[in-house]
């Protein structure tokens, strides 16, 4: 089975750091045959939409290297970029992991999620403001938000996506990002959302 993962934020926040970090992990775990992370193609600039991609396979080789466009897992790292498009992308019976201030139920209702999608909200950003964990004025969203991944998918541990953290910034860099991880990972919230009362 291949689970496909795409991670949305703006350009500088590490959106395409977070999906390598999360195939990184998956491989460390030793829990899946293969695994491949890759970019939107095409020119990043800051404060623009990026997507990146994750694909991790428990049973079979990865051959495709195309751009999910149907998630599995959606990860927004930045709420401001969603739309009503993006929440839809998602597959039935998947997941939507978003950073915000609000809690589950409040995104539930505010974007009528339908009654099969696991919703998996933290205020990361609140906490790498807490605990300074800011580069050029930018809160470094991504590791955060990327450790909530560890609730909702099957045999990747936190203390996997911990470990590729640590690989990808270096020890002295990964510490506080590893506080602010468990954090919000820590004050997750998750909850089922709400039928739309129509077809599936």
């Amino acid at each position: 089975m291949i689970t496909e993962i795409k991670v949305s934020g703006r350009g500088g926040l590490g959106a395409v750091t977070g999906a390598e970090i999360l195939a990184n992990a998956a491989f460390l775990s030793k829990n899946f045959k293969d695994v491949s992370s890759f970019p939107t193609f095409g020119t990043e600039r800051r404060g623009a939409p990026v997507h990146a991609f994750t694909r991790l396979s428990t049973d079979q080789t990865i051959w495709t290297r195309q751009q999910i466009y149907n998630p599995d897992i959606l990860v927004v790292i930045d709420e401001t970029i969603l739309t009503e498009d993006l929440i839809k992308s998602i597959k039935p019976n998947g997941t939507f992991v978003l950073n915000t201030d609000k809690c589950a139920q409040e995104i539930v209702d505010l974007y009528n999620i339908s009654d099969d999608i696991t919703v998996v909200v933290s205020n990361v950003t609140h906490e790498c403001y807490k605990y300074n964990l800011i580069v050029g004025g930018v809160p470094m969203v991504n590791t955060p938000s990327i450790a909530l991944l560890a609730k909702v998918v099957d045999k990747l541990d936190l203390k996997y996506i911990e470990q590729a953290i640590e690989e990808q910034l270096g020890k002295s860099k990964a510490e506080l990002n590893l506080k602010v991880a468990e954090i919000a990972f820590e004050n997750a919230d998750m909850r089922k959302g709400k039928s739309k009362g129509g077809k599936d």
